[in-house]
């Protein structure tokens, strides 16, 4: 398959205007902000529509400089609507360009501020954004708008209010004004949905008109003769309104983040946990029993990448970069930077340890350390950004004043993670209400269109419908030290080594059987080597885990592959909770709303809790899973 690295536009800058070298003209006119209006909002009524639509969603052909979406994003927050804006852009502008251009731009348009820290690399497929507090979604996809367009008609429910189309003239870039764009903007249309463009070109217009817009010239002069601009008329995509309220089952770091991304979407939440992180009551258990992940203290937020660029490769990296701009929003997440060390392949953290722990990708003893995968890594995704950075052992010790004894990859945005604050921040809005006691979890499908989401670790499996779901709770347990220095920056291998708070916290373990706290202890310690330092504390935690190491996101199914919505999971995030919780929250909260979430099908594929059935099917229950009507 082809790279995951897109070449990046050519951009030179004329009369303080970016200017394409590919295609030999301006991004926009002198007046910019001015012209946007002219083409676009005013044709398209956007001003009045704004006050009238909850959330306004728009669809552009050509992101370029980004200058239709943040004059769209400032109409829509000055008419108090949230604006979901998705857009199309086979070459984008680099990440470095694009901050010189977001730095001369923002004291005109201040969310380019925003946009310049979260701006996708150029990597191909889906990269969302959430700014202005939430207030505003930006969906870009990246690679050929042809294909993004047919992916996002097969996963969107709710039609798009308006279409921007702002590619260079036809005639020098003939692929976006073709009818393998404009069927699916057709599909995506519903009566009503307007499109506005720059070109008056006579073959634009009855393309348009041949998909079921109806067209017309709008006099633009001075500044040229004509644009246009149109209604759909045609049958389209069937009009789907979100629902008023949702129900979460947990609040750890899975149900918050679920819970938030709802309440920024409008809808009232209201989340159980009989013992939410953080808070005061104790939790029924001994001293060295597990509390869930999410009141584990102090965690590492970061990638843990694939070389191989396919399905699994894409859906770890994409949704690290999700993870890392979301959760940098809240309190409770430090963007610190996070080392990644190479060293010599899988050890054994104990000498009777269970093997599949060392075949676990996601366990502490990570073959992905070996020093040519991390250069493959590297070499995979590493030429899109300074996200990723490859470093030398000089290099490494360098940027993290720690001893370390080899290069590594170096994560600019990943970071440390507060868990129980970061739970609380994601709970604190006022569309989410949080109820800290217990009841039952449902054992059918609610009767009403209000959707539950399950996302409350190991207890899913007290739900009926969830039996079939293939989950393991897997032990592990932190350890808190006080050392004379620490490093800058957590430094990940064989386990991590997190600098919070004045301590340095030392995990985590992962065990399949529950070791004693000392064991425990004793191997986390070994991190160490001969680093002077005094033991502090330990905590003891369980995160669960599904068959196939990949996060279960979406809607349960029954015996025969239908869908139970409005039932939905967001589980199995395993030690990569602090990203894969975020990104299915995203799919969850997407699926609920009728918007497509930020994933190619065949992603949405790889988490969806369909999966399980299917195997099923050939081969019968596994892994502890049953059938809903027996008892795990």
């Amino acid at each position: 398959m082809a790279g995951p690295v897109l070449a990046t536009a050519r951009l030179a800058w004329r009369d303080d205007q970016p200017y394409s070298l590919d295609f030999g003209d301006i991004y926009h006119a002198p007046d910019g902000a001015a012209e946007v209006a002219r083409v676009f909002l005013t044709p398209s009524d956007f001003a009045a529509r704004a006050q009238r639509l909850p959330t306004f969603r728009v669809g552009e052909l050509g992101f370029g400089s980004g200058l239709n979406f943040v004059v769209a994003a400032a109409a829509c927050l000055a008419a108090g609507a949230r604006l979901h804006f998705w857009s199309f852009e086979h070459a984008p502008i680099a990440p470095d360009d694009f901050r010189r251009l977001a730095t001369r731009r923002a004291k005109s348009h201040p969310l380019y501020a925003e946009l310049a820290r979260v701006y996708p690399p150029p990597l191909a497929g889906w990269h969302q954004r959430h700014l202005a507090g939430g207030r505003v979604r930006l969906s870009v996809f990246w690679g050929d708008a042809a294909a993004g367009l047919v992916e996002l008609a097969a996963l969107q429910r709710a039609p798009l209010d308006a279409w921007f189309l702002d590619g260079f003239a036809p005639d020098r870039n003939p692929a976006l004004w073709s009818s393998a764009c404009f069927e699916p903007i057709a599909a995506l249309s519903a009566p009503g949905t307007t499109v506005a463009t720059f070109t008056a070109a006579g073959r634009v217009r009855r393309a348009l008109a041949d998909v079921g817009f109806q067209m017309r010239r709008v006099d633009q002069r001075p500044h040229k003769r004509e644009s246009l601009t149109g209604v759909f008329a045609a049958e389209g995509c069937p009009a789907s309104s979100p629902p008023r309220r949702a129900t979460v089952f947990g609040a750890g770091l899975a149900g918050a983040s679920v819970a938030r991304q709802l309440a920024e979407a409008g809808i009232a939440v209201t989340v159980h946990d009989p013992h939410p992180p953080g808070s005061a009551r104790p939790a029924p258990m001994g001293p060295n029993e597990p509390l869930p992940g999410s009141h584990m203290p102090t965690t590492v937020l970061h990638g843990r990448l694939l070389a191989d660029p396919g399905p699994a490769g894409r859906l770890r990296c994409h949704a690290y970069l999700f993870a890392a701009a979301f959760a940098a929003r809240f309190d409770g997440f430090t963007p610190t930077g996070v080392l990644q060390l190479e060293g010599p392949g899988p050890r054994r953290n104990a000498p009777d340890s269970d093997p599949k722990i060392d075949s676990d990708p996601n366990c502490d003893s990570d073959p992905n350390r070996i020093p040519a995968r991390l250069a493959a890594i590297a070499a995979t995704w590493g030429d899109s950004g300074g996200w990723l950075e490859a470093l030398t052992a000089e290099q490494a010790r360098a940027r993290v004043g720690w001893p370390v004894t080899g290069g590594g990859l170096w994560f600019a945005d990943a970071g440390v993670v507060t868990t129980p604050t970061l739970c609380r921040a994601l709970l604190d809005h006022p569309n989410i209400e949080l109820i800290d006691r217990a009841i039952p979890l449902p054992d059918a499908p609610p009767d009403d269109d209000a959707p539950m989401i399950l996302a409350c670790g190991a207890a899913i499996r007290a739900c009926a419908p969830a039996r079939y779901l293939e989950l393991a709770a897997v032990h592990g347990q932190l350890d808190a030290v006080t050392t004379g220095a620490l490093p800058r920056a957590p430094v990940v291998g064989n386990g991590y080594l997190a600098p919070a708070a004045g301590r340095l916290t030392l995990g985590a373990t992962y065990e399949y059987r529950p070791w004693s706290p000392e064991r425990a202890t004793a191997a986390n310690l070994a991190q160490l080597g001969d680093q002077d330092h005094k033991w502090f504390e330990r905590a003891r935690g369980t995160r669960v885990t599904s068959s196939d190491r990949n996060a279960v996101a979406g809607p349960l199914y029954d015996a025969d592959g239908r869908p139970l919505a409005p039932l939905y999971v967001s589980t199995g995030h395993g030690s990569m909770g602090n990203v894969s919780s975020h990104f299915s929250a995203a799919l969850v909260s997407a699926l609920i709303t009728g918007d497509a979430p930020p994933l190619s099908p065949d992603l949405v594929d790889l988490l969806s809790p369909l999966r399980f059935r299917l195997r099923q099917a050939r081969r019968g229950y596994r892994f502890g899973a049953s059938a809903t009507d027996q008892h795990a």
